[in-house]
């Protein structure tokens, strides 16, 4: 069974959990600050745009032979740094340190994945 399944799994969940909280934020608008439902949905649609590819590779490189420690360091790294994300965006509003970190995080970690995927692939 792929490691990377388990990560996908979370990663689906989390997807309905963001899901969900903009359809709160959109339904209580209203009561809340100006800033809020916007950054919901980007939330949502940064979700979006990174985390598939990032499941995907990270499964790409495990089943073509990563050690489990590696792909489990991917997986957990996922999951932590798109958390982190999400509670910085929604949370505050403009630049703040755990969107930054989960932002520049995750781009770091799609780019460790790919350097690792290119590595594989020319050594096979």
């Amino acid at each position: 069974m792929p490691i990377t399944l388990g990560y996908a799994g979370l990663m689906a969940l989390f997807s309905v959990l963001l899901a969900n909280y903009v359809l709160y934020v959109r339904l209580r608008a209203k009561t809340l600050p100006d800033w809020q439902p916007r950054a919901a949905e980007r939330v949502q649609a940064n979700f979006a745009e990174n985390v598939p590819l990032t499941l995907v590779v990270l499964y790409l490189v495990e089943v073509a032979g990563a050690a489990n420690w590696f792909v489990h360091g991917g997986g957990v790294s996922l999951v932590v740094l798109r958390a982190l994300h999400a509670w910085g965006l929604a949370r505050y509003s403009g630049a703040n340190y755990p969107r930054l970190i989960g932002a520049q995080g995750t781009f770091a970690l799609l780019a460790i994945l790919g350097a690792a995927a290119l590595l594989i692939a020319l050594s096979g």
